[in-house]
């Protein structure tokens, strides 16, 4: 069987039952391409080696092209897992590995778990029913720049809906685009249309590596993001960028923002400890 295993946003994120899945898996693929997975100073792969798990850390190359094959045909004498940060079959990668496994008789288990997208709208503290379509800011590609994300931002903000914009990053080249590096290419992208779809004024919300030891969220003015303001130095990065209207409870909300917490613990505990515990149960 071939499982895709998601991992949460960090290991305070990790579902108890996908990490007692990972556990009974012969092999794991670790997939270190995708995203980003705080894993908070702890080696979760230490972890399985003691259960007697092998461990692969898998990159791009791994998980793509001729290597899919690869993967499917493991599968079909062990159970083989892919461990995705996130949920996953949020990034496009993880779904042509699973459509290629049925397509050739594996079975698929999917384990989800939580993603920037539910955890990006919990910690902007704005009503999930007021979200819009969400779309990811690329740098331009031979010097061509990708429309589609301000299309989006015009279009929810004519429906008076939030907007959730992902940023580029490439792990194995280490970018991360900044949310500087966002701002400018929408703007410059509205100068060409000859609209104002978003102004100086606009406040936007950043999420800051959100749910790791040093995530942080912040409300700011797109001026201020253009003047750098803030430093931001502990990618990845989302932008929401709020609807013009807001309900008198999201305002209170943004006001506020700053003032919430995430904090981590699972640093303070012995996690084959706690799993001796629940397996022995």
């Amino acid at each position: 069987m071939l499982k895709l295993i998601g991992l949460g946003l960090s290991i305070d994120l990790l579902p108890i039952g996908n990490l007692l899945k990972l556990l009974k898996c012969n092999k794991i693929l670790l997939d270190k391409y995708t995203s980003i997975w705080f894993s908070n100073n702890l080696d979760i792969s230490e972890i399985f080696k003691v259960y007697g798990v092998e461990v692969i850390y898998a990159s791009r190359k791994d998980l793509e092209g001729e290597n899919i094959d690869s993967i499917v045909e493991e599968a079909k004498d062990k159970d083989l897992c892919i461990a995705v940060p996130g949920d996953p079959l949020i990034a496009t990668t993880h779904s042509a590995i699973a459509i290629e496994a049925l397509k050739k008789g594996v079975l698929v288990e999917i384990a989800p778990a939580s993603s920037i997208l539910n955890v990006g709208i919990s910690m902007s503290c704005l009503q999930i029913y007021r979200f819009g379509k969400i779309a990811t800011v690329v740098k331009p590609k031979n010097g061509i720049e990708y429309e589609y994300p301000l299309q989006i931002v015009k279009l929810n903000r004519s429906l008076d809906l939030h907007t959730m914009l992902l940023l580029e990053m490439d792990i194995e080249k280490n970018y991360f685009m900044t949310p500087k590096e966002a701002i400018e290419i929408l703007i410059n992208i509205q100068k060409r249309w000859g609209e104002e779809i978003i102004t100086s004024n606009d406040i936007v919300i950043v999420l800051q590596a959100i749910t790791s030891i040093k995530g942080k969220t912040y409300t700011i003015t797109v001026n201020d993001i253009l003047k750098e303001v803030i430093e931001f130095k502990e990618p990845p990065y989302t932008i929401i960028i709020p609807a013009r209207k807001l309900h008198p409870i999201e305002k209170e909300c943004l006001d506020n923002i700053e003032k919430l917490n995430y904090t981590s613990y699972i640093k303070y505990i012995d996690i084959n400890k706690l799993l001796k515990n629940i397996i022995s149960k």
